[in-house]
């Protein structure tokens, strides 16, 4: 297990996602939802399997009357006891019902773990892509210093006119509003990613990630995008059809009417305080309620959840597909963008500065060049995270239940 987080004061340094998933999982209030509501399956589990409970009945016959029946002379008393006799396997049909509720419960937190740790690891990786898109304006402003300060050395020279100064002041100032809007990205990024690992009051800080920078192996695009059998997404809706079902069966003998029997003690106090035996018998007869309704009802919540699982195993494929598709495009980007693109535009906005400070090069060669270099690291800077935030994307659409550390790692690399 990844090292806790160190906190300093109010500020939390988050290393790695292992350390931020940790700390996400141990005090995210969704994952203490999820679990209250598999307890509450848990409970309704109990109840399905209790039987009816026995009634005591006391009745008092031939009380203060007129007559012989006056006072308590003639009272007669009954004691009896009864019980309902379920039948038609109802209590069976309900233990099954509600062991299917707490096993979709279970799945359903499965899937809010999973998904838990897909949106910290890509909130990290935001809040990482944000930090470093505030260093490239700041850098992009400190470039614009530079140029502003020799085009102004070149007017006061009489080498350019003063529209170029200008110019190089409007760039400048440019660059500062690139770099007060990437500040404030990165305050939100970190907010939203303070939310998820459930940290009120505490200023939350990755540190400067090699993760992030990892492409790992190049991804196959002629892999076939399937999903694993085992999938959680997918046993879930076929836990959903189960537990319709069920609940189907549990209303269609609901349908069967129980039975109640009764035995008593019955006393004459007329008689001298005879006594005498009573048995009773109750059945209703389904002549107009037979539970039509419920059993309606259940039949169609059965059909609502086959074709909702047609549907989500359609749009699961799909997604899978899409994000398949959306990795290989941004690792093919991140890796151009890092091994030809920046190293080129970043040689070409060198040799511009140098050469319009000996008057080699014009001002808006050097600006278009500086605007170049500030683009390929933006862009590789995009492209990073999304390969960060697909790939997690990708491990959580192939997530099996209670498998939380592909995530964390790059396809085809294990965790350390």
């Amino acid at each position: 297990m990844a090292s806790p987080p160190t906190e300093a004061g109010t500020t939390l340094l988050v290393t790695s996602p292992e350390q931020a998933v940790d700390l996400a999982l141990t005090r995210a209030p969704i994952l203490r939802s999820a679990e209250a509501g598999r307890r509450a399956a848990q409970g309704d589990r109990v109840t399905a399997g209790l039987r009816p409970n026995p009634d005591f009945t006391l009745n008092a016959e031939n009380i203060g009357g007129s007559g012989s029946y006056g006072g308590l002379r003639s009272l007669e008393t009954t004691y009896s006891l009864s019980q309902r006799i379920e039948t038609g396997g109802k209590r069976q049909a309900r233990i099954e019902a509600a062991n299917r509720a707490v096993a979709l419960t279970g799945l359903d937190v499965e899937a809010v773990r999973l998904d838990l740790v897909r949106e910290v690891v890509r909130a990290l990786a935001e809040a990482v892509a944000t930090g470093r898109a505030v260093e490239i304006a700041r850098e992009r402003v400190r470039l614009a210093d530079e140029v502003l300060r020799a085009t102004r050395a070149r007017v006061e020279a009489g080498r350019e006119p003063f529209p170029q100064q200008r110019r190089a002041e409007v760039a400048r100032e440019t660059a500062a509003v690139f770099a007060e809007r990437a500040q404030r990205e990165a305050g939100a990024a970190l907010r939203v990613l303070a939310v998820l690992l459930a940290t009120p009051g505490v200023e939350v800080m990755p540190a400067r990630a090699a993760w992030f920078d990892d492409l790992g192996p190049r991804p196959d695009p002629t892999r076939a995008a399937a999903l694993p059998p085992e999938q959680l997404d997918r046993a879930r809706l076929d836990a959903l059809i189960d537990q319709r079902r069920a609940e189907l069966d549990v209303q269609r003998r609901n349908a069967i009417p129980d039975v109640a029997v009764g035995a008593g003690v019955r006393r004459f106090r007329e008689a001298g305080d005879d006594t005498a035996f009573v048995l009773g018998l109750s059945v209703p007869l389904p002549v107009f309620d037979r539970n039509q309704g419920n059993i309606l009802r259940a039949g169609a919540e059965l059909s609502r959840a086959e074709a909702e699982a047609e549907r989500g195993q359609l749009y699961l494929n799909a997604a899978l597909a899409d994000a398949e598709r959306r990795l290989d495009q941004a690792w093919r980007a991140a890796d151009s963008l890092r091994r030809v693109v920046l190293p080129a535009a970043t040689e070409a906005a060198s040799a511009a500065r140098e050469g319009y400070a000996a008057g080699k090069f014009s001002l808006l060669e050097v600006l278009d060049a500086q605007r170049a270099l500030s683009d390929a690291r933006e862009q590789l800077n995009a492209a990073l995270l999304e390969v960060q935030q697909v790939r997690a994307d990708i491990t959580r659409l192939r997530g099996r239940a209670a498998t939380l550390a592909p995530i964390l790692a790059p396809a085809g690399r294990q965790s350390p």
